[in-house]
């Protein structure tokens, strides 16, 4: 066996190897997909326990300004729900 010819093949086995690592490493970044801007919503997604006065994106809150003694909305209601003195405190007083 020729030593020109057995090293030459040894040095094409690492291109070509090099090549193929080097291709699965740069193909994934080519075919990324940018995602948009994120744009921030003045409201929450859902509803917060132990936050009535946090705006709702999924339920109807207060659009009139709040009375303070007034009837509380969907939103409160939910929030407080099974936590002693939330709903009173939303009702008679808070921000």
């Amino acid at each position: 066996m020729n030593m020109s010819t057995f090293g030459k093949r040894r040095v094409v086995h690492f291109v070509v190897t090099g090549a193929a690592a080097l291709g699965f490493l740069i193909a994934p970044a080519l075919f990324t997909v940018t995602a948009p801007p994120a744009t921030a919503q003045p409201c929450y997604n859902g509803v917060l326990p132990w936050g009535p006065f946090v705006p709702s994106c999924t339920l109807p809150g207060p659009t009139a300004p709040r009375v303070r003694g007034s009837a509380p909305d969907a939103n409160a209601i939910i929030a407080c729900r099974n936590h002693p003195g939330c709903l009173s405190w939303y009702v008679n007083g808070g921000p």
